[in-house]
């Protein structure tokens, strides 16, 4: 199918298609998928009627071109809605929403917790050599860290939709608030065969994302993944798991993962385990150009800041390259590590 369609036809056909009028404005606006506030944005930057939602359905970013949107908005296959594109034999266009009869009755604080809670006790705590310890030893060579309790492993169906993608080794992190509560457990779908994240794709040629929460028993805010115990009242906090893991290899610093950036500026250090000291590993964004700010640094600052407040000593920490982050940071160090060792050899 071709896509390269003026601006003004791509906004025709979306409009068509039931996106609001006030969702491709370019700015800043409520996602007409998930319904969030302020997080999904129109741009056509590749003229293709390119757009983002950084919080989408599951709370992962999503993006995609034009058609992607209207697939996701009415529920039709790409199939079907190039078929009707194409002129076509005519489809329903009913929003998703509107198609659902009798939806789902949402689930109670106490069915979620029961649930995180089967997910979590079903998975087994990781051993050497299995799935999970080989895809972090990849992404962060070298790695040699506490084994974490916080991190399990587990066979998993993918689900999207009600459709099942198959079934993943899968990374299972408990999030934990800071008074003990376990407030949901943050999955990564793993490749079967290789040390990597899987890649799971729809019929329709949508990429769907490895990592996701499962349901959230209680508000997030506050909350980490408690990869490792503090260290004489020191700790360290991240985005990623990844990163998390990244960040100890460079500093030697206990660091614990919050998901997200914004996770990460509602941190709330936990009582009662004597930390006096944060540091704070933040990713080095580029400059977003509506606010003139680095999205994973000014996330960090606002940490940083209202930490200092509370009469503890905090260190910010960023990666040396803008656009990259800790475990970037790792590999090109590690790279540069095995480099010198082979010239040594040589010599």
């Amino acid at each position: 199918m071709n896509l390269n369609w003026s601006p003004a036809q791509w906004l025709s056909v979306l409009l068509k298609y039931g996106i609001p009028e006030s969702s491709l404005s370019g700015r800043p606006t409520a996602c007409p998928v998930c319904g969030g506030k302020d997080r999904f944005t129109y741009d056509n930057k590749r003229g293709r009627g390119d757009w983002v939602c950084r919080h989408c359905n599951d709370g992962s970013p999503m993006a995609g071109d034009g058609l992607q949107l209207i697939c996701r908005f009415t529920g039709l296959s790409f199939a079907a809605l190039a078929r009707e594109i194409e002129g076509g034999k005519p489809v329903c266009l009913v929003p998703r929403a509107l198609r659902v009869a009798q939806p789902k009755p949402a689930m109670s604080g106490e069915a979620k917790a029961k649930r995180i809670e089967r997910v979590w006790s079903r998975a087994s705590p990781l051993a050497p050599g299995d799935a999970a310890m080989r895809y972090l030893a990849a992404r962060v060579p070298g790695l040699v860290a506490p084994r974490p309790t916080a991190l399990r492993l587990a066979a998993m169906d993918y689900r999207h939709e009600g459709v099942v993608y198959g079934r993943y080794p899968t990374i299972v992190a408990q999030f934990t608030l800071p008074d003990g509560r376990m407030a949901t457990v943050h999955r990564t779908a793993l490749d079967p065969a290789k040390p990597a994240k899987a890649l799971i794709v729809t019929a329709d040629g949508e990429v769907l994302p490895a990592k996701r929460n499962d349901v959230t028993a209680h508000p997030l805010a506050g909350g980490a993944v408690r990869l490792m115990p503090p260290r004489d009242g020191v700790l360290g906090v991240a985005e990623g798991l990844e990163n998390a893991y990244a960040a100890y290899m460079l500093f030697g610093v206990p660091t614990w993962p919050c998901l997200n950036r914004v996770l990460l500026s509602r941190f709330v250090v936990p009582e009662g385990l004597g930390i006096h000291t944060l540091h704070i590993f933040a990713d080095f964004d580029e400059v977003d150009p509506k606010t003139g700010k680095s999205p994973g640094m000014a996330d960090a600052l606002a940490l940083a800041k209202r930490i200092r407040g509370e009469g503890l000593t905090v260190h910010v920490h960023r990666p040396m390259v803008r656009s990259t982050d800790f475990c970037d940071q790792w590999l090109t160090a590690s790279r540069l590590q095995d480099i010198a060792g082979k010239q040594a050899v040589c010599a």
